[in-house]
C-alpha cells in the first residue's frame, strides 16, 4: 500500500511541476503580449442610445486624427511618450466634439495602466493582464465602453475583410486564438487570486 500511495504522490509531483511549468511559461508569453501594445479604451457616459451613438463618433475623431501619429511609432515607449505629448491636444478634441454636438459633459483623457480581461479582436485574442491605454472617459464613464489596440495599428483595419501586410504581421507576431481560450480563463482566474 505505501509503494502505491508513493507512485501516485510521484506522478501528481511530476503532472504538478509540468502545469506549473507550462503556466509559468504562458504567464511570461501574456506579460510580453501585454508589454507591446497600447490600447485606446473610450468608456461611454451611460448605456442610452445617444451617449453609446456618440461614443462611437468620438472614437471615428480621435481614430482619423491621431491614430496614424501613434501608429507609427517604432516601438510602445515611443508611442507612449508620443501619446503623452498628445494628451491635452486628443481632450481637447474630444471635448470640442462633445460641444459640437450638443453635450453638456466632457471627455476626460489620460494614459493609464489597466487591467484587461482576456478580449477576441478579430482574428487574434488578447489575454488578460495590465496594460497601457489611452483612456477617453466621457461623461461619468458609466456606459458600455470601446477599446481596440491603437500601437501596433489594429483599431482601422481589422474592419476590413482582408489584413494588410502589416496587419498580417501584428497578428503573426502575436499569434492566432485557436486552442488558447481555456488558458487564458484559466490564467485569468489565477492571476486575480494573486493580484
Amino acid at each position: 500500500m505505501k509503494k502505491i500511495l508513493t507512485i501516485i504522490m510521484l506522478c501528481v509531483g511530476i503532472f504538478g511541476c509540468a502545469a506549473f511549468g507550462a503556466f509559468r511559461t504562458f504567464a511570461e508569453n501574456c506579460e510580453g503580449v501585454c508589454g507591446k501594445v497600447l490600447r485606446l479604451h473610450i468608456p461611454a457616459n451611460s448605456d442610452s442610445a445617444e451617449d453609446q451613438t456618440i461614443k462611437l463618433r468620438v472614437r471615428d475623431v480621435i481614430l482619423e486624427k491621431y491614430g496614424e501619429m501613434l501608429s507609427d511609432c517604432e516601438s510602445l515607449p515611443a508611442a507612449v511618450s508620443r501619446a503623452e505629448t498628445l494628451l491635452p491636444e486628443i481632450e481637447d478634441t474630444a471635448n470640442a466634439f462633445l460641444r459640437e454636438n450638443g453635450f453638456s459633459y466632457t471627455a476626460d483623457a489620460e494614459l493609464t495602466d489597466m487591467w484587461f480581461s482576456t478580449r477576441e479582436y478579430d482574428r487574434l485574442i488578447l489575454p488578460a493582464g495590465n496594460y497601457k491605454a489611452l483612456r477617453i472617459t466621457l461623461g461619468s464613464g458609466e456606459g458600455h465602453n470601446w477599446w481596440c489596440v491603437i500601437f501596433p495599428q489594429l483599431c482601422l483595419p481589422a474592419v476590413t475583410e482582408t489584413p494588410d501586410s502589416e496587419e498580417q504581421e501584428v497578428l503573426e507576431t502575436f499569434g492566432k486564438p485557436q486552442k488558447v481560450t481555456v488558458k487564458f480563463a484559466l490564467f485569468e482566474w489565477l492571476s486575480e487570486l494573486f493580484a
